[in-house]
């Protein structure tokens, strides 16, 4: 099988089991909105947006180095079970270790909330550990049930919790740590991990080499926090709780091409690390990365379109204001992926130092033009910021991963898309039904001419598996 329609099985089985979630998600949306208040909302989501900046932190960033040097020992079992036993013997101690932490707090600090959010944090660290496993190995069809599984139990829950139980924004972080549990034990039986942890395989020699790959992460996880989460903390700090409600509401429906470009990089990370060494690297990674910018950004532009038409259907009067913020924050996750796809060079090189740079300078520069802005513009100042800070780290790591490999990037590509995407913007912000069905021809006619290759690709892949699946019953028949 080809490089590029292994890349493409896995990502269709990975987007099977990610649809269902992600999808379960944006229900949950209308839910949250409708039924909870702007600042228990905007509260809830800042709670979670920490635990997602301890949670690297505590574990040291052992996801990263599980999938990575997992990767390298497939046809290994062995190799692989040493990997194993020593990561989970790490998040042993970090599990501890932040329980203490959080007694120690739990004298100074008072919260709300505070056993589910403790617990949301350990179930969070341990899921997220034990589903790069699952990643390393090579077990993707069992990450996509895990997937599915997680983004059920999650629905599920906070229906219960708000609509039969009249719960308010802690069922947010209730249904969180149900789901999450059950994620671990469905990965931990399915997938017989309890066979590969043996604490008599931990080697300090082996952890000093996790450690060396890994805490360069740890600066990394932070920066990304800064891009990601200061916008929300200087809102609160400046303006208010519901002003933070309504730019959370407003980065859910960007997020949305962050969410399934998430399921696409699980696959490109994997195969980028795979075929780094092949000869023919630099034609592959050409190929793929302005493929698959292509795709996404015009995903962006799809979304951008559609929203003046369901906005008001999915969305309370409460939150309307978020509506003005969405298209500068998705042409920004437009720079994300692109961040993502050429950053997957750094992770096949094992280059984490140059990760983290890159990463500490960008929310360098998020969080000065934010707080510089903040005072005159309002919120739009977190849409600005987040915008500036992911093109100068495009930019620059466009330039700098030539060092590894030498692929050549569609600069007039992206230039022709971001003017499509300004005038879509133009007539997005007009709000006119009738503008905003040209709008929509207009975008169709873009994205289907300048994916035209990805969709040959794709129905060259699915005749493949076609002819593979056939091949196999008629050799099953035979036999």
């Amino acid at each position: 099988m080809s490089k590029s329609k292994e890349y493409i099985k896995n990502t269709l089985i990975l987007l099977l089991g990610k649809f269902a979630t992600q999808f379960m998600s944006l229900l949950l949306l209308p839910l949250y909105t409708s039924k909870l208040a702007t600042n228990d909302y905007g509260t809830v989501d800042l709670i979670q947006s920490y635990l997602t900046l301890l949670v690297p932190v505590l574990t040291l960033r052992m996801d990263s180095a599980t999938f990575r040097f997992l990767v390298d020992c497939r046809k290994t079992p062995e190799k692989a079970k040493v990997i194993i036993s020593n990561i989970m013997f790490i998040l042993s101690w970090s599990i501890i270790f932040a329980l203490l932490a959080c007694l120690i707090v739990s004298f100074f600090v008072v919260l709300p909330n505070f056993l589910w959010i403790v617990l949301n944090l350990i179930v969070l660290m341990v899921s997220g550990v034990t589903l790069q496993i699952l990643r390393g190995i090579g077990k993707i069809a069992c990450y996509a049930i895990v997937s599915v599984i997680t983004g059920v139990t999650t629905l599920i829950v906070n229906i219960v919790l708000i609509i039969f139980m009249s719960y308010g924004a802690e069922s947010i972080l209730i249904s969180s740590s149900v789901a999450n549990i059950l994620c671990f034990l469905y990965v931990f039986f399915s997938a017989k991990l309890y066979r590969n942890i043996s604490f008599k395989l931990v080697s300090k020699k082996i952890i000093k080499e996790f450690l060396k790959f890994s805490i360069p992460m740890i600066p990394n996880s932070l920066s990304w926090w800064v891009v990601n989460v200061s916008d929300r903390t200087i809102i609160r700090m400046f303006l208010n709780a519901s002003a933070n409600g309504i730019y959370t509401v407003s980065c859910k429906f960007s997020n949305i091409l962050n969410s399934i470009f998430s399921i696409f990089n699980v696959s490109w990370q994997e195969t980028a690390s795979v075929h780094i060494e092949d000869k023919d690297r630099d034609d592959f990674f050409t190929k793929m990365i302005n493929q698959l910018l292509m795709l996404f950004s015009s995903i962006a532009l799809i979304i951008l379109v559609a929203l003046p038409i369901i906005f008001d259907i999915i969305i309370g009067k409460d939150y309307r204001l978020s509506f003005d913020y969405i298209p500068v924050l998705l042409y920004a996750n437009s720079w994300h992926v692109l961040i993502s796809l050429v950053g997957g060079i750094y992770v096949a090189k094992k280059k984490t130092k140059a990760i983290a740079n890159t990463t500490m300078i960008s929310a360098a520069i998020n969080i000065v033009v934010d707080l510089v802005l903040i005072h005159f513009i309002g919120i739009h100042a977190a849409t600005i910021s987040t915008l500036v800070s992911y093109m100068a780290m495009g930019i620059y790591r466009v330039r700098d991963c030539q060092k590894y490999v030498k692929y050549k990037f569609d600069y007039k590509g992206f230039a022709l898309f971001t003017i499509i995407f300004i005038t879509s913007a133009v007539m997005y912000h007009l709000d006119i039904m009738w503008l905003n069905i040209v709008n929509i021809l207009f975008v169709g006619i873009y994205v289907f001419l300048v994916n035209r290759n990805n969709m040959k690709s794709i129905l060259s892949m699915l005749k493949f598996r076609k002819k593979s699946v056939n091949k196999t019953i008629d050799e099953t028949a035979g036999s």
